[in-house]
């Protein structure tokens, strides 16, 4: 024979409390940091292709993606910060597509020319950052990259790479970090389409060859027409 329950209140309040707890995503949703955050992001860019950028909220995104409002500015401080982490993302994602597409044994020159042409012909064009760029405020998308200190140090990282291997390479003189924001500034002029003709892939390529590597490396191609309509 069972004994009695010495506490049937105490009973009573915990199977009510238990009846109480939400059903949603446990702390931490059971997933990382960084898993958490591809989800808010999955969902943000979700609704803002089909809701748009300014109808969606924190709130809506959250709720969206099956988080609490708390959880989504534990992961991005702002609205701001969450776009930024989009942009770049759809950024790498880009740059890690075009990589299988170079020739065989391409030097770090021809890599360089070959990731500015994807600005130029393939991320001017992607449907998010189309979406971003119609719907928010003028240059959002060019001053969240401009101010991306992460690609700031991996595009001075790779030239300071360049040069511990082939001191040559690099015009003498010129300083990697200096090197990276002039890079920087010539993907942003792509992005906000101030090159004519370049979203075509060999006008772009002609102008980089013409005008952009003459200022950074040593032996650069020689120049040529450009573009189009002459």
């Amino acid at each position: 024979m069972l004994a009695r329950n010495p506490y049937p209140d105490r009973t009573t309040d915990l199977v009510a409390t238990a009846q109480r707890r939400p059903r949603g995503r446990p702390t931490g949703g059971g997933i990382s940091a960084d898993q958490a955050k591809d989800v808010l992001m999955d969902a943000a860019e979700e609704l803002f292709t089909t809701r748009g950028y300014r109808a969606s909220t924190m709130e809506a995104i959250a709720a969206h993606a099956g988080y609490s409002r708390a959880a989504i500015y534990r992961q991005f401080p702002n609205r701001r910060a969450l776009v930024a982490a989009m942009v770049n993302r759809t950024t790498q994602s880009h740059i890690a597509a075009m990589l299988p597409r170079l020739p065989q044994g391409a030097g770090p020159m021809a890599i360089l020319v070959e990731a500015l042409v994807i600005v130029a012909t393939e991320l001017v064009s992607d449907p998010l950052l189309m979406t971003i760029s119609e719907q928010a405020p003028d240059g959002t998308v060019a001053s969240l990259i401009a101010e991306d200190p992460a690609l700031t140090q991996l595009v001075e990282a790779t030239i300071a790479g360049i040069i511990a291997t082939d001191a040559e390479v690099i015009r003498p003189g010129l300083r990697p970090y200096d090197v990276a924001q002039f890079v920087i500034t010539t993907a942003l002029t792509l992005l906000l389409q101030a090159v004519p003709g370049a979203s075509d892939p060999a006008v772009a390529r002609r102008y980089l060859h013409t005008f952009v590597l003459p200022a950074i490396v040593t032996d650069p191609p020689p120049p040529g027409p450009v573009f189009d309509g002459r």
